[in-house]
């Protein structure tokens, strides 16, 4: 799934509204987007280098260090030995339960993230058992690539993406974040218009959204 999809999938599972809940939203927030942060950054050096994009997306994504920087922050065993430490910890004390509020919530929002893309990448997916193994599953369905039900799968993600902010903007009626909410909009129109109103050319969907193609 798209990176937007998955952040508001997790907060749409965990965030609550309230001052009292800024850092465990925090923590959502930051679970759901680290597993692409590798990719982002990938994506900013290559722009940085001057790197063509047919090269980041076919060489640098599938070879180390990106690869290896990529798997680790999609692996299930790291994020799941998070999870067991959130619960593990003692929540007599307040500190102490706070952490492990923390832990809990930013684990299970990257664990979201992760149980999403598992099953919708094709030749793109991620070693998500590293360090156990490197096995990648290959599946049948791609949530981008048209050969593989990609051009299905994005309507059903736009309208998943479009349910989820309705749900968020019920909940939430902060004007910051009701704005975030409108651009997360504009995240799913922009690339809609291009590929499917205007037939813009896959080659620039990178630069849409940098991460449409590997998420």
């Amino acid at each position: 799934m798209n990176t937007q999809t998955h952040l508001l999938l997790a907060s749409a599972l965990f965030a609550r509204p309230g001052r009292q809940n800024r850092l465990r939203n925090a923590a959502v927030i930051t679970g759901a987007l680290l597993p692409d942060a590798v990719i982002f950054v990938m994506f900013a050096w290559s722009k940085l280098v001057g790197a063509p994009e047919s090269e980041v997306w076919s060489t640098w994504y599938f070879n180390p260090p990106w690869l290896t920087a990529i798997d680790w922050m999609n692996s299930l065993p790291l994020f799941g030995a998070i999870l067991l430490v959130g619960i593990a910890l003692p929540k007599a004390h307040p500190g102490l339960n706070t952490v492990s509020s923390v832990l809990l919530l930013f684990a299970l929002a990257a664990i979201t993230h992760l149980l999403g893309d598992l099953p919708l990448h094709v030749d793109d997916g991620h070693a998500h058992f590293v360090p156990l193994t490197e096995w990648r599953f290959v599946s049948p369905v791609s949530y981008w690539d048209p050969r593989h039900y990609g051009n299905i799968f994005s309507l059903l993600e736009l309208a998943l993406g479009l349910i989820l902010i309705v749900i968020l903007w019920r909940r939430f009626a902060s004007r910051p974040v009701r704005a975030l909410l409108l651009i997360a909009v504009l995240a799913y129109a922009v690339p809609y218009v291009w590929f499917v109103l205007l037939g813009g050319h896959s080659e620039h969907f990178a630069t849409l959204l940098p991460t449409g193609a590997v998420s």
